[in-house]
């Protein structure tokens, strides 16, 4: 390796440098994930009602995947509530409703979750409920 004059410590790739590995992963989302970790509640039904706990790891308009114990069975419909805390001066935690379908259980370094392919209920009123002061009202 190269080092060009005048910067130090810096090293030029050389142009037939081998492309990275392929990964296995079929990327299939078509919106965007956010590295966040908030608290969820999540409910589905198999013919009970159930409720569990959780927090996300990702989460995006698309879908979020959740880290738990409780894990429910692939398929199941089901909604969401997360919750993001309050900082002061803020009044309380807000709570955003996410319902859609379990579409995998992962197992990854000692911790169990699932994704959830789906949406926010009323994604179209988050920015205008921002705007005007009254999300989480």
């Amino acid at each position: 390796m190269k080092s060009r004059p005048g910067r130090r410590n810096l090293e030029i790739m050389p142009c037939n440098a081998a492309p990275p590995p392929a990964s296995p992963w079929i990327e299939r989302r078509t919106r965007s994930r956010f590295q966040l970790v908030f608290p969820v509640i999540f409910h589905w039904r198999d013919g009970t009602a159930h409720s569990a706990v959780g927090y996300c790891r990702n989460i995006g308009l698309g879908g979020i995947f959740i880290v738990t114990s409780n894990c429910p069975p692939i398929d199941s419909e089901m909604e969401i509530d997360v919750v993001v805390p309050a900082f002061a001066p803020a009044p309380s935690e807000i709570v955003f409703r996410h319902t859609g379908r379990a579409v995998r259980i992962q197992t990854c370094e000692n911790l169990v979750g699932f994704a959830v392919a789906g949406e926010f209920q009323h994604d179209n009123e988050v920015p205008e409920r921002v705007v005007a002061g009254t999300l989480g009202q």
